[in-house]
């Protein structure tokens, strides 16, 4: 319980504690953001996957495409300051 006296100990803690819980944060929203990607962009409506250039809406659709790819770059982000916070507390 030493550890818990100094102010280096107790900022390491909880540098893990953030970290942890970053991680999980994740995890838990890895799986529904890729379920929204999927029935998004596969949608009859809005199919990212079939879109070129001579599409009649593609300046309107492409946009929207685009965002729903970068929706996958938040959970790296998430996990990656995950990864720093424990890293720098380690």
């Amino acid at each position: 319980m030493k550890w818990l006296k100094s102010k280096k100990g107790v900022a390491i803690f909880y540098a893990l504690m953030l970290g942890v819980i970053l991680f999980l944060l994740g995890l838990a929203l890895a799986p529904a953001l890729q379920d929204v990607t999927t029935e998004t962009g596969n949608a009859e409506t809005l199919n990212c996957s079939t879109i070129t250039s001579s599409h009649p809406d593609y300046d309107r659709i492409k946009p929207v495409c685009t965002s729903i790819d970068i929706q996958q770059l938040f959970i790296g982000i998430i996990f990656g300051i995950a990864g720093i916070v424990i890293a720098r507390s380690i």
